[in-house]
């Protein structure tokens, strides 16, 4: 594994970590502010995983589809029954049981530990993929290490516990990638890319885009348009 791959694994995990911070140096951001950053994040990352991630993949793998799917049902499962009680921004539910913000942490890992292979498998599929990857990833990282943070602030946890938590998170991205790196063979290259982008997808069409649309402003649509822009800018 290349320095750069494991710098981009580094920042990644770190991005958990900050968006935690941010949720403890201010409880209460504007959801505003929040909604237009998930926005921007979801419009990045679906033009990353579809214009670039599943195209790359089914040139590797015919049956590139089957993975794709794969990837983007066990998100679901990670995150809706592991974790039932999810959703990406603020948790204001206050005094929620200690079970949830457990629950939430383990579903929240399990994603972490693909969004690390993903890192990996699309850098040493391509610099620029690699690239492109990696932003997507810090971008959504950020809102997810938030999340978790608000979860366990409203299930009783403290700052401390918050803080702990996401970086378990951050660890996960870490320990995926290190672990795929080592193991990986030529021939994972293809399922992986394809796993990596489902996964992908599910984040941005499921979790961020209904976050998104909860509140009908001209602002959020845009800002998705926006990270698709980006996308392109980068391409």
């Amino acid at each position: 594994m290349s320095g750069q791959i494991l710098l981009f694994l580094i920042v990644a995990a770190i991005a958990d970590v900050v968006g935690a911070v941010l949720f403890l140096l201010r409880r209460r951001w504007d959801d505003e502010a929040l909604r237009v950053l998930v926005a921007t994040g979801a419009g990045f990352m679906l033009a990353v995983a579809l214009v670039e991630m599943m195209p790359e993949a089914l040139k590797q793998l015919p049956a590139a589809g089957v993975w794709v799917i794969g990837g983007f049902l066990l998100v679901h499962l990670a995150e809706h029954v592991l974790t039932p009680h999810f959703h990406y921004g603020h948790e204001t539910h206050a005094g929620l049981g200690a079970h949830v913000g457990v629950a939430a942490a383990l579903g929240l890992m399990v994603h972490s530990v693909i969004d690390g292979i993903a890192i990996v498998v699309a850098a040493q599929t391509s610099p620029h993929l690699g690239l492109l990857v990696f932003a997507a990833m810090v971008w959504h990282k950020i809102p997810g290490g938030l999340t978790l943070a608000s979860i366990v602030s409203a299930t009783g946890g403290t700052r401390r516990t918050a803080f702990a938590a996401a970086s378990l998170l951050g660890m996960a991205s870490l320990v995926g990638g290190v672990i795929y790196a080592t193991l990986q063979t030529d021939y994972w290259v293809g399922p992986a890319l394809a796993l990596s982008s489902g996964s992908l997808i599910y984040v941005a069409a499921t979790d961020l885009l209904p976050e998104v649309n909860k509140r009908r402003t001209v602002l959020a649509p845009l800002a998705v348009l926006f990270g698709a822009g980006v996308y392109y800018l980068a391409h």
